[in-house]
């Protein structure tokens, strides 16, 4: 028994010493699975009394926006290593769109409008629902490649010019296939993917058409560094939209697919480093687009979700132009660091981004691929209040009088995005056409930091009559959007039918820590920008015969002046598609014109010279608690042609003198894994039009009042359309807030 005991012993042992290794390997390999997660609950108040969502800005139908209420959401993140080789990766999110607190998960729907929760239960819009997000498998084998990551992926490895990482909230909404690799010691690195297009916003019309399951972008980019001074590199892009086709009437074979949208972009980059002192970059892009032209997919929008605009009206919306085009995008940016050690340094940029320059995978926001500051966001919408088409009733503003209060950023893409943003966030704009230079000196003493700007921007699509004579005004290939309409640059208008404009950008800012207790920070920016635009600047796109309106009371005869002539021999004015002549009114004994006659080419020149000032302090009131305050003065003066030019008929004009003050107070407070954030703003100040002479004022009735929010007996015009101006000096006061808590865990 001993024997056989001993003998059961040495066996168990030896089966424990051949095991053990193969147990710990196993144990190693082990799959482990990490849960994190964020909650994050934001507090929104303004006197608009807006609670149509919980951010401040939309421009798509039914999502709403609003600037009051409470609400949570919570984000899952899952990550599993399966191995040394493998790892899982995931998120769980929830979204806040129209999830109040007081939406109690979405029930209590009172009205269809599906704005402030009434969507209804079983709606996500307000229904709290959890969505799953970033699912991906990412491989490292150790051999060939790098990695290859399967599934959701931001994208933001590649070039913002050509394919641009995806906005937070659909971060990584995004799948595809990215493989990743480098050659000879990592000199030579490239990054391949295969990208499903999203067809929400890939696409004419903000779509992809109906079959969209194959619609990719392939995009490859690789960099080689020959020496620490020198490095060149590559990407190319290439997206197609399939239809079926409609002519494969044989489905025994299979069907065939169309090509819907094409979108192919090249770019060649090159850096040349001189040690820490100078760095040279250099990049250019040429792009090639086309979109279905032929009534193959429809030939109106309610043909179906693949019908592609072959034209635009005058006021047309779409993230990509009609037609073929192509166009080149090129930058160059030096950098001098500090060459006369004395802290001041200088960076300097020239580009030129093409008028017909498109990627339709390029950055949307969040990204910046120009040096300049470029405009304000706080005028950032057409009107004087950041309104849609307030010149007519019913239309209120959508981020309201202060707009956004971040400096912008600058895309190249017509299909910027500004969705779903509260007002402390930044602003993107696109410079799609934008060409010129920006210098940018900085320097550094001690507890001192002084920054500058200069920027000269003209435009590649300084045109007339949208650069082609051969076609009517409203049958353009160019989306124009809200058209540049606004105090600043409208942030996604890129076109307009007539434009010859330079701006000029100026900036100074510098902040100093002061050594008074914990240390006390002061800071302060002036911000000027010049900027002239003739837009109409040859007469013979003046819509009538010259006399057409001999004032005195008399009617204007309407004897149209042509412009152009098409391949058939059709004539164009722009007087049929949009400057008609004015009606006569009277007003007292006083007979004459509705609005100025359009007679002069200066009737819609504009001239804005716009400065803002800032002026703050903040203090680090205890280990947790950092808090500032500061105010803003925005000041535009603007002649923005006559009543003969109306703002395109669309929206409010906006010639005269702007006032706006911002006092602004933010607080950031730190406890033990928890962040509270907090701004408030105050804003207050005056709009006095100045829309010239040549027309006869009229007042408002009680409709007009109540639809425009003016004075009973107030003094205005109607426009074109039949929208109204107020004439009057118009005051505003504005009181925000956002608040937020973020628990990570």
């Amino acid at each position: 028994m001993k024997t056989k005991s001993l003998r059961k012993g040495a066996v168990a042992l030896t089966a424990a010493a051949t095991l053990l290794p193969a147990t710990a390997s196993f144990a190693q390999e082990a799959p482990k699975l990490q849960i994190g997660g964020t909650t994050y609950t934001k507090w929104l108040y303004g006197n608009s009394r807006n609670q149509g969502a919980m951010f401040n800005f939309t421009t798509i139908p039914g999502e709403g926006a609003g600037e009051n209420g409470i609400g949570t959401e919570l984000e899952l993140l899952l990550n599993a290593r399966l191995s040394s080789a493998v790892e899982v990766r995931g998120r769980i999110h929830s979204r806040f769109s129209q999830n109040f607190w007081s939406n109690f998960g979405g029930f209590g729907k009172v009205t269809n409008d599906c704005v402030a929760g009434n969507c209804g239960e079983f709606d996500p819009r307000s229904n709290q629902y959890i969505k799953l997000r970033g699912m991906a498998v990412t491989l490292t084998p150790g051999y060939l490649i790098d990695s290859a990551t399967i599934g959701a992926n931001d994208f933001g490895q590649f070039d913002p010019f050509v394919v641009g990482r995806i906005r937070y909230i659909d971060r990584d909404n995004a799948n595809g296939v990215l493989v990743q690799g480098s050659a000879f010691d990592r000199k030579l690195t490239y990054d391949v993917a295969g990208i499903s297009l999203p067809r929400l916003w890939a696409g004419p019309n903000y779509s992809t058409g109906a079959f969209h399951t194959t619609d990719a972008s392939y995009v490859f980019q690789g960099k080689y560094t020959v020496s620490e001074m020198f490095d060149v590199g590559g990407i190319f892009q290439y997206a197609i939209d399939n239809e079926l086709n409609a002519g494969d009437l044989n489905p025994d074979n299979g069907r065939e697919l169309y090509p819907r949208f094409r979108n192919g972009v090249g770019g060649l980059k090159a850096g040349f480093h001189l040690g820490s002192v100078l760095d040279v970059r250099g990049t250019f892009y040429r792009s090639y687009m086309h979109a279905e032209e032929t009534n193959r997919f429809g030939d109106k929008p309610e043909s179906g979700p693949s019908y592609v605009h072959k034209s635009f009206g005058f006021n047309g919306y779409s993230p990509t132009l009609a037609g073929k085009h192509e166009d080149n995008t090129w930058k160059v940016d030096v950098t001098l660091n500090d060459p006369l050690e004395v802290g001041l340094s200088l960076n300097a940029q020239a580009f030129s981004i093409g008028a017909d320059y498109m990627a339709i995978m390029a950055a949307r926001r969040e990204s910046d691929v120009l040096l300049t500051e470029g405009h304000d966001a706080t005028f950032a919408f057409p009107g004087p209040n950041n309104a849609k088409y307030g010149v007519f009733a019913g239309n209120p503003t959508v981020i309201g009088y202060g707009g956004w209060t971040n400096e912008t950023q600058q895309l190249a893409t017509i299909n910027v995005d500004n969705e779903f943003t509260d007002f402390d966030e930044p602003m993107a704009e696109t410079a799609i056409g934008w060409k010129g230079v920006t210098l940018n000196p900085v320097y550094s003493n001690g507890a001192l930091d002084i920054a500058g700007e200069y920027s000269y921007i003209t435009y590649n699509q300084n045109w007339q009559a949208w650069g082609d004579d051969t076609r009517a005004l409203n049958n353009t290939q160019y989306p124009g959007a809200e058209l540049d309409s606004g105090v600043l640059h409208n942030f996604r208008s890129a076109y307009q039918p007539f434009q010859e404009k330079q701006t000029h950008i100026l900036v100074a800012k510098a902040r100093y820590v002061l050594d008074l207790g914990r240390g006390l920070d002061v800071f302060g920016k002036v911000k000027y920008i010049h900027d002239n635009d003739k837009r109409l600047n040859d007469k013979k796109y003046l819509p009538y015969q010259d006399g057409d309106c001999p004032g005195g009371g008399v009617a204007c005869a309407n004897n149209r002046r042509v412009y152009g002539t098409d391949a058939n021999g059709n004539t164009f004015s722009s007087g049929d598609d949009l400057y008609k002549n004015p009606g006569l009114v009277t007003q007292g004994d006083v007979t004459g014109y509705q609005w100025k006659p359009f007679d002069d080419i200066s009737d819609d020149d504009r001239v804005l010279n716009y400065t803002s000032f800032n002026l703050g302090t903040g203090y680090q009131l205890t280990d947790d608690l950092y808090a500032s305050l500061s105010y803003t003065k925005f000041l535009a003066d603007l002649q923005d042609g006559n009543t003969a030019f109306q703002s395109y008929n669309l929206h409010q004009m906006v010639s005269g003198k702007h006032d706006k003050n911002l006092v602004s107070l933010k607080a950031k407070y730190i406890l033990a894994g928890v962040e509270f954030g907090l701004e408030g703003q105050y804003l207050f100040g005056t709009y006095k039009p100045d829309y010239g002479s040549g027309f006869v004022p009229t007042t408002a009735d009680e409709a007009t009042a109540k639809d425009f929010g003016v004075e009973v007996g107030s003094l205005g015009f109607r426009n074109r359309f039949g929208g109204w101006n107020p004439l009057g000096t118009r005051s505003f006061e504005q009181m925000r807030l956002k608040a937020f808590m973020k628990a990570q865990f």
